[in-house]
């Protein structure tokens, strides 16, 4: 028969432990609509958590752990596309500069996305976009190329008649 103080000592690890899992569920629910970093330091707190409270359910860190992980992947990916969109735009005003740094912004936020488990379609996408972008603007030049060189020559009058 346990004792009262053994009963008291299982009580308040209950309560801790109850108190754990609600304070890991507000962790989670606050990294849905995170930027990158805030999720990055989100999980980091969520991971020192459940590394200090032994008496978690395994199952429960594995399911914990692994949702953390994937809002983490979903933060970075959603910010990959921001600055590729960004890009595109800057790409269109012949911003070659800005440009740059978005697509390198966003080359930093795939590659985590990807470390993290994101699809593999979404390298590919990324890629085609970062393509895509590089080609995009400097279309239309003003005065003389190589291409079309000026014409020393004047042109012949037009026959009326």
């Amino acid at each position: 028969m346990p004792t009262a103080v053994e009963t008291a000592k299982n009580e308040a690890e209950e309560r801790l432990i109850a108190a754990i899992k609600l304070e890991s569920r507000k962790l989670i629910e606050s990294m849905r609509l995170a930027q990158p970093s805030e999720a990055e330091r989100l999980r980091t707190r969520l991971d020192e958590v459940i590394k200090h409270c032994t008496k978690l359910p395994a199952d429960f860190k594995r399911d914990i752990l692994a949702e953390a992980r994937n809002l983490e992947c979903t933060s970075n990916t959603r910010a990959a596309d921001v600055a590729l969109q960004a890009a595109m735009r800057k790409a269109k005003e012949d911003d070659a500069a800005e440009r740059n740094r978005l697509v390198g912004q966003a080359r930093t936020y795939a590659n985590k996305a990807i470390s993290l488990g994101a699809d593999p379609a979404f390298r590919a996408t990324v890629n085609r976009k970062t393509e895509i972008i590089m080609m995009t603007g400097n279309v239309e030049q003003k005065g003389p190329t190589a291409a079309k060189p000026l014409d020393p020559l004047p042109r012949p009058p037009v026959a009326k008649g």
